[in-house]
């Protein structure tokens, strides 16, 4: 009996412990949840950042935005997918952007030793770049628009200049899927894509084969998957002859995957100081032989026109042309690469140029780059327009030695 008494006793105590152990948890929870709900009230009550009308996040991070624009970009103009910065703003915290602004820039700085006609100079060139691409989703598709600010000078060129100009400058419009329209200033829509100057032509110094201008346009794309299809009107050549009346016509037709590309271009031009119009056929293909190995080869054949003109340019009405390119991309290592290539023009009156070059780049990191190599020319009795025309048999020598350094 005693000891069903001390039993009954003993559990009454324990009950009794439980008991208050369990009031002093609700206690502190209680507690807690109130300095919660405090701190809650008081974040309420500060004032919140205002947000455009109809958004409700806005996101700074780094690296590039999501552009998966139609239109095609020059191997050395692009930026790098993890520099800069981009400001996002979103609808709500779960959906994609609504609109994005990617900021990002570009100082190239070289050493350049150059030696044309005699004249052996070696001088520090300078290029500097801010570039500012943006879109935004509306109700009949997506618009964006890119600007290039770019100043430099130096070396063989010029000196330095202090006013920065837009060198680029365009918009477009994905009004439908597939279909975009461009408009403004950029590379020219007939430009060889597979050209030495398109994937190669890093240095700073003189490219050579098919060349790149830029030029006002409109133009229109189509592309789906691997196709792509361009037309456009664009500014007509100005040159020592004038200019036409009508804007130049220029297209192409281009495959496209991840280890083969393969482009037809095709321009013409309504000439009012010849006898017949200008003209230009061309075509080449990039092959990925492996991963880290690409062989380029590129050709246009015309008469008449100046969008190719590199090294040499049409220096009668309807001069007839060609101009080659052919190179090599590898990379040695992850961080290390090499682009080696060789170029011709051939002008009927202006006469003819043979370019090789290349360099061996290094990327410690995506924000610097450091690069070596050189360029050399041989004018074959060719004809140079440069404010009077004069004769040259001579060749051209340039070396470098420069920094890519790319912020923020």
């Amino acid at each position: 009996m005693k000891a069903m008494k001390f039993m009954l006793l003993a559990g009454g105590a324990v009950m009794a412990t439980a008991g208050m152990a369990h009031a002093d948890d609700l206690g502190a929870l209680k507690a807690e949840i109130e300095a919660l709900q405090s701190r809650v009230s008081e974040l309420e009550a500060q004032p919140q950042a205002s947000m455009p009308s109809g958004y409700s996040l806005l996101s700074i991070r780094g690296g590039q935005g999501n552009f998966e624009s139609a239109l095609p970009e020059r191997s050395a103009d692009r930026a790098r997918a993890d520099q800069g910065f981009t400001l996002s703003v979103l609808p709500t915290a779960d959906a994609a952007p609504a609109a994005e602004v990617s900021v990002s820039g570009e100082i190239r700085t070289a050493l350049l030793y150059s030696d044309f006609e005699d004249d052996d100079n070696a001088d520090i060139n300078v290029r500097g770049r801010l570039v500012v691409r943006g879109k935004a989703d509306t109700a009949v598709g997506e618009v964006g628009g890119y600007f290039r600010f770019q100043t430099s000078g130096g070396g063989d060129f010029s000196d330095y200049s202090e006013e920065a100009r837009v060198n680029k400058a365009y918009g477009w419009w994905k009004f439908a899927p597939n279909w975009e329209l461009m408009a403004g200033y950029n590379d020219n829509t007939a430009v060889l894509q597979t050209s030495w100057d398109w994937l190669a032509a890093t240095a700073p110094t003189r490219t050579f084969g098919p060349s790149n201008p830029y030029n006002e346009q409109m133009r229109l794309t189509y592309s789906d998957g691997p196709l792509s299809f361009a037309i456009a009107l664009e500014d007509a050549d100005r040159d020592q002859f004038g200019d036409s009346d009508v804007p130049v016509v220029q297209g192409y037709a281009m495959y496209s995957t991840d280890n083969l590309t393969g482009q037809v271009v095709g321009l013409w031009q309504s000439d009012d100081f010849g006898d017949n119009d200008d003209w230009a056929l061309g075509g080449g293909v990039a092959v990925g032989l492996t991963e880290s190995f690409q062989l380029l080869a590129a050709a246009v054949v015309g008469e008449g026109t100046s969008s190719y003109a590199a090294n040499l340019s049409p220096i009668t009405a309807d001069e007839g042309f060609w101009a080659g390119s052919a190179g090599i991309l590898a990379n040695l290592s992850e961080d290390t690469r090499i682009e080696l290539g060789v170029g011709y023009e051939d002008y009927d009156e202006a006469g003819e140029a043979l370019g090789i070059g290349g360099g061996v780049y290094w990327d410690p990191v995506s924000q610097v780059t450091l690069g070596a190599g050189a360029t050399y020319i041989d004018f074959k009795d060719a004809l140079i327009d440069d404010d009077g025309i004069r004769a040259v048999d001579d060749d051209s020598l340039e070396v470098f030695v420069g920094t890519w350094l790319r912020f923020p």
